[in-house]
């Protein structure tokens, strides 16, 4: 919430600045940005933007989607708000990954083959589990409210650059270094507030996945995405404080700490 009121604020701002005086004006432009970002055409947008394929492969459908299926039937029995369907798609890297983008899609890599029938359930529980806390959808909306936004910011900082770069050659003839500071500032200000927004939304994030880990336990793959998570990132260098802050997942040491403190009964060590 905080995040949207600041957006709309700035929207608002930029707005103002533009002759659009009316709040429903703002409003108005803003709600178009959030119905296009909810809409397939946002779903669409986000998979086309992660490289994700439509599974061709009969080989590759006949080892995934009876795996997604068990999966899914334990997840609609204790969501039953959880999407009628859930669309799987590929993504053609070499790395184990999987991704839940949008409203009901799940996107697994191609390096995801290689681990087990057990780990590869515990990553799409995962995956699942961000579908039915709705975590991707808050994708969406920030994808389709940061949509204005960015546009602004990025001609914000065309317009200061263009003012800056004109006082510094023009600044001693027409005593315009005012206007250079000003751009200075704005330019300030808004890589602030870029990096306010993004470890925001990272620290949002992290928390998202330590809820999806718990959901997988409840559904009884937490087993599974423990061993998943040390056979592809138990081994990940720790990150500086400052990396971290802008990391979307925890450490998967610490995620595989949580999920034992739950129960989950796996040693390593």
């Amino acid at each position: 919430m905080i995040f949207f009121l600041l957006n709309a604020a700035i929207i608002g701002m930029f707005l103002y600045a533009m002759g659009v005086q009316s709040i429903q004006g703002i409003l108005i432009v803003y709600a178009i940005s959030i119905i296009i970002a909810f809409s397939p055409v946002g779903e669409w947008l986000l998979c086309l933007m992660a490289g994700a394929r439509k599974m061709t492969r009969v080989d590759m459908k006949i080892r995934m989607i009876p795996l997604l299926e068990v999966v899914y039937n334990k997840a609609k029995r204790k969501t039953p708000s959880l999407t009628n369907k859930i669309v799987l798609k590929v993504i053609y890297q070499p790395e184990a990954n999987a991704y839940a983008i949008g409203r009901r899609t799940v996107c697994v890599t191609e390096g995801l083959f290689r681990l087990s029938d057990e780990e590869i359930m515990g990553v799409l529980a995962h995956e699942v589990a961000h579908l039915a806390h709705r975590h991707s959808e808050i994708q969406l909306l920030i994808g389709g409210g940061n949509f204005i936004v960015t546009t602004f910011i990025l001609l914000t900082k065309i317009i200061a650059g263009a003012i800056a770069i004109f006082s510094v050659f023009f600044g001693i003839r027409n005593r315009s270094f005012l206007s250079a500071l000003l751009g200075i500032m704005v330019a300030g200000v808004i890589w602030l507030w870029t990096r306010f927004c993004l470890i925001f939304l990272m620290w949002s994030s992290r928390q998202n996945e330590y809820d999806a880990d718990k959901y997988v336990f409840e559904l009884g793959h937490g087993l599974g995405l423990v061993k998943a998570l040390d056979a592809v990132g138990g081994s990940e260098p720790q990150k500086s404080f400052l990396k971290a802050l802008y990391s979307t997942h925890p450490h998967p040491h610490d995620r595989i700490g949580r999920l034992q403190q739950m129960g989950v009964p796996y040693h390593r060590y």
